[in-house]
């Protein structure tokens, strides 16, 4: 079953404006704009600054290019007074609009929530920022780094020696950018049932800290604080990584109905072991239990581990290097990595894990800076010759004369 869709996108006839930069907020619309939105990148005149962070021997800026294809792009200097009103204007004729400055930074240009409410009674209007727009931290700086050590994720990531790790995703503004675009499209069932216009306010804190479901469960169950586990579980075992004959490793979850099947393949009987009797036993005794059965996988290289687990029905699977993740046949057959046909056909395109009649997914490449003035202008009522002033005075971006700030 292939990805390209035969029906009306999901989000068909909705309108973003996208006041983002770095990652959590152009995130958030990039899924919008994978789902069928269309969205409007609102960028400074020098272009933003992903756009700069050219990579590779084609010296391409291939962060901005992953986080903002199929977008349009209008630089406007949201400063002055003609650049605010534009976007102002562009709002009245949006659904949504996803901003992700500083706490208070767009009120103080007059585009705030409330500067905009009256004017735009339907918009849903989200915020994404560190720490919230209100509470103690309310003003204070918050980066992926700062959310991962400030919610608890980065002190129960590394090994079970103590030493601390930050994952290697950054979580806190992609896991951030998917609630706020849950947020607005909750919200905007409801601005479409005639409830009208919200506020979302999504932090990145906020986020990583939602996720410690199961450490949070630990700590009132036990009263003990949790530490890093490397790869174990926090609840089960053995529910970690192995070490293989070839060097290479595999991860298994032999929990429940597994663990004998997993015996029988390591041809290990442990039945009479009161440390493994149960599933709490052999969570409680998982160091020991993970050395046993590293002296077996160490006997065999891992591609024969995994197939007999596999036949066995013993859950495991590979530890895979990003190139082999992007090689990988079944991300390929679903669509995860398609070929970028408007630039060199490279695997260049990390798409929205959707699935379904109505999400056609990624489809192109990211703007030009400034690409779709014209045609926005023109929807505002600009005539050619207003906008090529309004080129000459700073407050928007042309469509040629900032090409170097665009990709290629």
């Amino acid at each position: 079953m292939g990805w390209t869709t035969r029906v009306a996108p999901f989000l068909d006839g909705v309108r973003v404006l996208d006041v983002t930069g770095a990652l959590a907020g152009p995130y958030c619309t990039m899924i919008l704009s994978d789902l069928g939105a269309e969205v409007i990148k609102i960028e400074p005149v020098d272009g933003d600054g992903m756009r700069r962070r050219k990579m590779g021997p084609d010296r391409r800026s291939l962060p901005f290019d992953l986080i903002h294809r199929d977008k349009g792009s209008l630089g406007v200097d949201l400063k002055s007074p003609g650049g605010r009103q534009i976007v102002i204007d562009l709002a009245r004729r949006s659904d949504i609009l996803v901003e992700n400055f500083s706490v208070g930074a767009m009120s103080r240009m007059g585009l705030g929530y409330e500067d905009l409410r009256a004017e735009c009674p339907d918009l849903v209007y989200c915020s994404i920022s560190g720490f919230g727009q209100f509470g103690p931290m309310r003003d204070a700086k918050g980066i992926d780094l700062i959310a991962q050590a400030y919610g608890g994720l980065m002190s129960v990531t590394g090994t079970d020696d103590g030493r601390l790790a930050k994952a290697g995703f950054p979580l806190s503004d992609l896991g951030s950018g998917m609630w706020a675009a849950i947020g607005v499209l909750a919200a905007l069932l409801r601005a479409r049932a005639g409830g009208g216009g919200s506020y979302v306010d999504i932090a990145l804190a906020d986020t990583v800290a939602a996720w410690s479901l199961w450490e949070v469960a630990d700590h009132v169950a036990t009263g003990e604080v949790p530490g890093p586990l490397g790869t174990a579980h926090r609840l089960a075992a053995p529910y970690q990584a192995f070490g293989c004959g070839d060097g290479q490793t595999l991860v298994i979850g032999a929990v429940d109905r597994s663990w004998p099947r997993l015996c029988s393949v390591l041809g290990i009987d442990l039945s009479g072991d009161e440390r493994f009797a149960t599933e709490y036993e052999r969570f409680r005794h998982r160091k020991e239990l993970a050395d046993i059965l590293q002296e077996r996988f160490i006997t065999a290289p891992r591609d024969h581990w995994m197939a007999a687990l596999r036949d066995a029905g013993v859950p495991c699977g590979p530890v895979n290097t990003i190139d082999a993740v992007v090689a990988d046949p079944q991300f390929r057959v679903r669509g995860i990595f398609p070929k970028d046909p408007q630039r060199h056909g490279e695997p260049v395109i990390v798409n929205t894990p959707v699935v379904a009649d109505g999400a056609p997914r990624a489809r192109g490449g990211a703007p030009r800076l400034g690409e779709s003035a014209p045609a926005l202008l023109a929807e505002l009522g600009y005539s050619a010759e207003d906008i090529q002033q309004l080129v000459d005075a700073g407050v928007i971006a042309g469509t040629d004369a900032y090409e170097d700030a665009g990709t290629k």
